[in-house]
Order: structure tokens, then C-alpha cells, then sequence
């Protein structure tokens, strides 16, 4: 039993490593937040890893990292998006003509099966009359292929006719950022990125969001001796009782 959860350790170790090493960008590995995400503050940290994962039909083999923060007030979500050089990013609509150009970033709601609604239009084109980019924090560094910005409530997209948000079930609006948290804590928001080769409503990559976990090989490690100490001292106390 103890070679098997030792065998398994190991196994989970490596494969764990592979991961960070295979997924490494930008400077950032896996379990890593440049956001200075601080859990101990009170809060929130996530993050994705973006790649062509289930993307049908596959465009492209880049892949990019998003990193999130929400506060401890719950009020807004600070994120970073970094994407590799095989995808575009050019600030003027105009050039975004090719293939692997850019042509729209958002946080969706995950839907199994079909895509989900957005969340927030970070970037790229506007879309049957929705505007692309609506967090009026947005800054883009174009040349490191970088996102960052602040979803909070000031961002939902306003019905003209009101004055007013626009209600949950528009698809393609950014959503009071409240309404949409319990979603965030369950893992259910994505990361989307289309280009001109995947088009709408598919995605060159995208990467479901989840909290930020510790690295798994120390806890791994500490219930294997933990396993392996109490079934030794349980067969020497055996031993004990045969030998007595």
C-alpha cells in the first residue's frame, strides 16, 4: 500500500511539473499570480491556463495565462491576460485582417455543450451592436501581448432605452459584476479569445477560471508519511503481539 501512494505521489509530482513547465509564458509559471493576488487580505485569487483545448475546429497552437484577484469587499476583479506571439494584437480594428489577428477577449459564463453568455467585453470588436471593449479600466500593452484592467460595476453594459444595465439574459452584454460572483467562486466563468480564423461565435482558445490551489506534491508528501508512519507503527505493534 505505501509503494502504491509513493508510486502515485510520484506520478503526480511529475505530471504536475510537465503542466507548469509545458504551460510556462510570459514570464509566469502555473500557481504563480503577478497580480500580487493576496489571499491573506481577504482575497480571491484565480487564475487559467488558455490553449485550443476542445476548441472545434482547432485554429491555432497558441496559448496564453489569465490571472484574477477579487477583493475582499467583492466589489471588483482585477485581472491580467498574457497571450503568446502566434496571436495578434494591433490596436487599430482597421489592420486586424489576418488570420490570427485578434478580434475579441471576454470572460463568458461556462455552459457545457454550447457558449455560454459574456460576463465582460475586455476587448476587440463590437458585435451586433455591442460594444467590444467596456472595462473602462483596460490597458493594453501591445507589444508583450498583454490585458490588464478592473471588472466592477461601472462596466455592465447600459441600455440606452433605460439608462439602465441591460437584464442577465442579453448574451452578449457585460453583466453587473454581483450578480455573477457566485459563478466565479463555482469555476464557471471562462476566458475566450476569437481571432479572424475562428470567428464568432467559436474560439481560437479559451480556459475555464478556477481559485488559485496550492502546489499539490507537499500535501502529496505529507499524507503518504503520514499513511506510512501510522501502517508501520500498526505492523510493529503486529510484530509486538505475535512475538509476545
Amino acid at each position: 500500500m505505501v509503494r502504491t501512494l509513493l508510486v502515485l505521489a510520484c506520478l503526480w509530482s511529475v505530471s504536475t511539473c510537465a503542466y507548469a513547465q509545458h504551460h510556462e509564458h510570459g514570464g509566469h509559471e502555473h500557481g504563480s499570480n503577478p497580480l500580487d493576488c493576496d489571499s491573506a487580505a481577504g482575497e480571491a485569487c484565480y487564475e487559467a491556463v488558455i490553449d485550443d483545448f476542445h476548441s472545434v475546429p482547432s485554429t491555432t497552437d497558441a496559448i496564453g495565462h489569465a490571472f484574477l484577484a477579487l477583493n475582499s469587499a467583492r466589489t471588483e476583479v482585477r485581472y491580467q491576460i498574457v497571450l503568446d506571439d502566434l496571436l495578434a494584437l494591433k490596436p487599430d480594428p482597421a489592420d486586424r485582417t489576418e488570420f490570427d489577428d485578434v478580434i475579441g477577449i471576454h470572460f463568458h459564463r461556462h455552459v457545457p455543450d454550447t457558449v455560454g453568455p459574456h460576463i465582460l467585453n475586455i476587448f476587440g470588436l463590437a458585435t451586433w451592436g455591442v460594444p467590444a471593449e467596456e472595462d473602462a479600466d483596460l490597458v493594453v500593452d501591445y507589444e508583450n501581448h498583454m490585458l490588464s484592467g478592473i471588472f466592477d460595476i461601472s462596466d455592465a453594459t447600459i441600455d440606452p432605452s433605460t439608462g439602465q444595465p441591460f437584464l442577465e439574459f442579453f448574451p452578449l452584454t457585460s453583466k453587473v459584476i454581483g450578480d455573477w460572483l457566485d459563478e466565479l467562486d463555482l469555476g464557471l466563468w471562462m476566458v475566450a479569445v476569437h481571432t479572424n480564423e475562428s470567428g464568432f461565435p467559436n474560439m481560437a482558445i479559451h480556459g475555464h477560471i478556477s481559485n488559485t490551489i496550492p502546489e499539490p506534491a507537499a500535501g502529496w508528501l505529507a499524507l503518504i508519511a503520514g499513511a506510512s508512519l501510522g501502517m508501520s507503527q500498526t505492523s510493529r505493534r503486529g510484530l509486538r503481539r505475535v512475538e509476545s
